[in-house]
């Protein structure tokens, strides 16, 4: 494995790279709107290219009470 990509949507049914390149197994994502739910897939990538998306996670941005 080289790296990976993240996609992601916010509820518009239209993807968009997130990050790419990257080589750690954890990302934070900032400046999400509390209330909107976004969802995020993953692509590994090697020599051969990018693997298919792995299955779609759904969150749910909240705020703090």
């Amino acid at each position: 494995m080289q790296d990976y990509r993240i996609t992601y949507d916010q509820s518009t049914d239209d993807y968009v790279v997130l990050v790419s390149g990257l080589n750690q197994l954890s990302y934070t994502v900032t400046g999400l709107s509390a209330g909107s739910t976004y969802k995020y897939k993953v692509e590994s990538r090697n020599s051969y290219g990018y693997s298919p998306y792995s299955s779609v996670v759904a969150i749910l941005c909240a705020a703090r009470p």
